[in-house]
């Protein structure tokens, strides 16, 4: 039965006493820097303590504790992300990492699907190896008799399956890519991790917990009520404003009717703390052809992608992704000085942009899939020998190794630069436009950057009209330069009907482009929901949107 009501329930927190925990600034500083930074390399963060949890139960314990103490809490984990999200800003650093068990096997009888329950901290290179390799021994004589059924059908099942969802770094963990709604490369056929999300759990601010399943909790004339357990009743007003149909991960997640879930996927855990997720699986493909295509100029590159992304294309790919001349330049740098066992292929030296494009398929295609794909490369003057292709694990491996060494380069490049300046960061936009856009989004880009005289480049997943433009400040000048271009680029994806955020989420670093794309009538809506469920505003502090006695003029700041 579907229902705008949900009702909380409680479990017995932990002692805090005997939840693992490190003290002191000083000390947190000297011996545990790496939770006080993410890959983005954003501030200089700062905690009093960190609480290493270990179940649900410990979980409560500190959240509890921060809200009778009006203590700023903020929730890490992998410590992947890009925007500061998990970056502390005072008071107490929870880490989950340390929840990173498989919970249980289902499968779905109405969808006809398996899924598989895990806790928030597991890595989804871990999910995805025990899933796809069975390893799932953990799992055996645990739960109900049903799902100890399902394992085992599971277990006998002759099919292979993944959890879809890729972002670039897979050591990412699970609970923090659902709270950013993170997608990756393969989200041009898979989409983004919401559509893969079938149940949460989530402890809010004053140690209650939601059991949310998908499909179950729907706004009603733009309203959920959450019962308490103290019998007191939470409305909660979900946002008026539009969300654009393109790729999205920025701000909360708002649709007349919506599913109560989707207010929790991408919420950069400012409403809740994520303990426990069931995600659907989906058939792992019998073969994938990857191909690195060479091409002479941008321009051809990006005719290609037109043709290859279109309904009537001959070949329909998981992913589609480019390099533009100045990426292509980082990997001749790269190719020439060593690259630490990546093995970056010798047509780099005569292309101007590449295109990296996978395409799933059945044994009995294989020579169909060949021959498509060489006509499609054909009709833009590409022919096998302008090409990077495989099939088999290890080639696979290798083309994925030179699709991360651009990032992986650019943010060493980054780390060794703010040793010299403190405040440089690696700029990396996160923007996507409808389909018909590309082409002029991608002028605009250049067309600043080159007139600024900025080191940049431009990479990602094109399909989704998603590129990430990396500037890549030299100075603190720079820094302050980049910014100021940065926003022009936000309002130009805003006017063009896209996002300001695709699949990073908004964190910290972001909030000035939420503004510019929902105004602020949109980041009141958003506070108010905020206020709803963590009225001490204790969770997450500084991400996404202001908190309170933080004027909204400041996030241009």
């Amino acid at each position: 039965m579907q229902t705008n009501k949900i009702k909380a329930e409680t479990i017995t927190p932990s002692k805090l006493s005997k939840i693992r925990v490190i003290e002191g600034e000083e000390t947190i500083c000297e011996s545990c820097s790496d939770y006080l930074t993410d890959e983005a390399r954003f501030g200089d963060g700062y905690a009093e303590r960190i609480y290493y949890a270990r179940s649900e139960a410990d979980v409560v314990a500190v959240v509890n504790w921060a809200n009778e103490s009006k203590t700023l809490l903020t929730i890490s984990a992998g410590r992947t992300g890009l925007t500061g999200g998990a970056v502390p800003q005072g008071g107490i650093l929870l880490t989950l990492e340390q929840m990173d068990k498989l919970c249980g096997m289902g499968f779905d009888q109405d969808q006809n699907r398996w899924y598989v329950c895990a806790e928030p901290g597991i890595t989804l290179e871990t999910l995805n190896s025990a899933i796809r390799k069975k390893q799932l021994d953990t799992l055996k004589g645990k739960g109900t008799s049903e799902e100890q059924a399902a394992l085992e059908k599971y277990l006998n099942e002759s099919e292979t399956y993944f959890f879809p969802p890729d972002p670039t770094e897979m050591t990412a963990h699970l609970g923090g890519s659902i709270a950013a709604n993170a997608s990756g490369a393969r989200s041009f056929r898979y989409k983004a991790i919401r559509k893969w999300t079938r149940r949460i759990r989530v402890v809010l601010a004053n140690g209650n917990i939601l059991d949310i399943p998908r499909g179950k909790f729907f706004a009603e004339k733009g309203i959920f009520e959450v019962y308490l357990t103290d019998d007191s009743i939470l409305e909660i007003k979900i946002p008026e404003y539009s969300m654009p149909t393109t790729k999205n991960a920025a701000g909360l997640f708002a649709h007349a009717g919506m599913d109560l879930i989707d207010l929790f996927i991408g919420s950069e855990g400012i409403l809740g703390v994520i303990t426990e997720a069931e995600v659907w699986l989906d058939k792992y493909p019998e073969r994938t052809l990857t191909i690195f295509a060479f091409f002479p100029t941008e321009e051809t590159a990006i005719n290609f992608v037109q043709d290859v992304r279109s309904k009537h294309s001959p070949v329909q790919p998981t992913l589609v992704e480019y390099f533009d001349s100045n990426a292509v330049q980082m990997l001749r740098e790269a190719r020439t000085k060593g690259t630490g066992g990546v093995t970056v292929p010798s047509q780099v030296e005569q292309c101007e942009a590449i295109i990296f494009f996978e395409v799933p398929f059945a044994e009995k295609e294989m020579e169909s899939v060949f021959m498509a794909a060489q006509e499609l490369l054909g009709n833009h003057g590409i022919g096998m020998d302008d090409t990077w292709a495989g099939i088999d694990p290890g080639d696979l491996e290798k083309m994925k190794a030179v699709r991360h060494l651009i990032p992986e380069t650019v943010n060493a490049l980054i780390a060794q630069r703010k040793q010299k300046y403190s405040r440089v960061h690696k700029l990396g936009t996160d923007m996507a436009v409808p389909d018909e856009h590309l082409e002029i989004i991608i002028a605009y880009y250049k067309k600043l950057l080159d007139e600024a005289r900025l080191e940049y480049i431009m990479f990602g997943h094109i399909g989704d009209n998603h590129l990430h433009v990396n500037i890549l400040p030299r100075t603190d000048a720079e820094v302050e330069q980049g910014m100021k271009i940065y926003q022009q680029f936000a309002k130009k994806a805003v006017e063009l009907g896209g996002t300001v955020s695709a699949e990073h989420g908004i964190g910290k670093l972001k909030r000035p482009f939420l503004r510019i794309m929902y105004g602020d009538e949109g980041l009141k809506e958003m506070a108010q929901v905020k206020h709803a469920l963590d009225s001490n505003w204790i969770l997450n502090p500084g991400n996404m949107i202001p908190k309170p006695g933080e004027t909204l003029e400041s996030l241009d700041s």
